[in-house]
């Protein structure tokens, strides 16, 4: 059961040389997280051995789970010209760092992967070699999800005829955004947390919307006063900017490389779509709009259409990306359609 005074939302469903600058606290990111992976001399056991063009391949966290974000680190043998990769069926692009035998992704596990062991599948171009492939198992936990009860406005769980027509268009606006493409990252170190106020254990939570229907929420719920200051969590470029039914005043953020965050319910927006933000910069201010019990603020991570658990992606500890020789802050940007 949800604590009585925690507003809810009610939206269904050792790094080796890594070659990026860490000033900012991102120095021995892997060993700091307990990174998983394994080197090309000393495979994980039960797996062969990485082939020789791959120096070592890791992530953090070392244990993933439902909902984990993820951070992998790739070590060539070699300068390559282009990584890339599959996992969990979605296609990984790698970004190169200062190290032209490093590269990195930013990545992570929907919320409703069935645990269980996966392939990660990863390919290089290696200037006169060719391409070249490993691969490593990964395990996937169970995540520990919750239950509860809510109580909301009828018309959030049958909505009426007019409802239902701005859901749909709800619904085409959010694809259009999540559709946009930046090809570089746009974030830099870690990500932080966008207002002050607690975390809830809400992420996957099953809930129950007035005894009536069944959702899974896709957030974390941040329980802040009406009207407390929302800041963008890292940099990016704000894909969309507009009252909905369901989140109310909402905001997404593309980071780049397909990875976004969101920011709902809240009373008043301060960006437009094709605004660039700044980590940290302001976003708005929390509170009770579309379908919630209270002023809150629900943030949401995606990542290629996966939803990932916020405290998750707070917690992964990043490098810097500015100025690295694979991400030049590029402002080109392209739309494809949802696949």
């Amino acid at each position: 059961m949800l604590p009585a005074q925690t507003p809810v939302s009610g939206r269904s469903r050792s790094l080796s040389e890594t070659g990026m600058n860490q000033a900012s606290g991102a120095q021995g990111a892997n060993a700091n997280a307990g990174s998983g992976g394994a080197s090309g001399d000393n495979g994980a056991q039960g797996e062969a051995p990485l082939p020789s063009s791959f120096k070592n391949v890791f992530w953090q966290p070392n244990d993933l789970q439902q909902g984990s974000a993820t951070f992998f680190t790739v070590e060539m043998a070699r300068p390559a010209s282009r990584v890339s990769g599959r996992f969990l069926g979605k296609e990984i692009a790698f970004f190169r760092g200062k190290n032209p035998t490093v590269w990195y992704a930013l990545a992570g596990v929907d919320m409703e992967t069935a645990p269980g062991t996966y392939d990660l599948a990863i390919s290089a171009v290696v200037p006169a070699h060719g391409l070249v492939r490993a691969v490593k198992r990964i395990e996937v936990g169970s995540g520990d999800f919750k239950e509860g009860t809510v109580e909301v406005p009828e018309n959030f769980v049958n909505p009426d005829d007019a409802g239902k027509k701005q859901v749909a268009a709800d619904e085409a606006l959010k694809s259009r955004a999540y559709a946009h493409m930046v090809p570089t990252p746009q974030w830099s170190g870690d990500f932080v947390k966008p207002v002050d106020a607690p975390s809830t254990p809400s992420f996957g939570m099953t809930r129950v919307l007035n005894e009536e229907m069944t959702s899974q929420h896709r957030g974390t719920d941040f329980p802040a006063k009406e009207g407390s200051r929302v800041s963008a969590s890292n940099a990016g470029t704000v894909v969309l900017a507009k009252e909905m039914f369901y989140e109310g005043n909402c905001i997404i953020l593309d980071h780049g490389m397909r990875f976004f965050t969101i920011y709902m319910h809240l009373s008043k927006m301060e960006v437009k779509v094709g605004d660039k933000v700044k980590k940290g910069g302001p976003l708005g201010f929390s509170g009770a709009t579309g379908r919630v019990t209270g002023p809150h603020l629900h943030m949401g991570v995606r990542w290629n259409g996966a939803y990932i658990d916020p405290t998750k992606l707070l917690a992964l500890t990043l490098p810097e990306t500015i100025g690295t020789n694979s991400t030049h802050r590029s402002s080109t940007v392209t739309s494809r359609k949802r696949q």
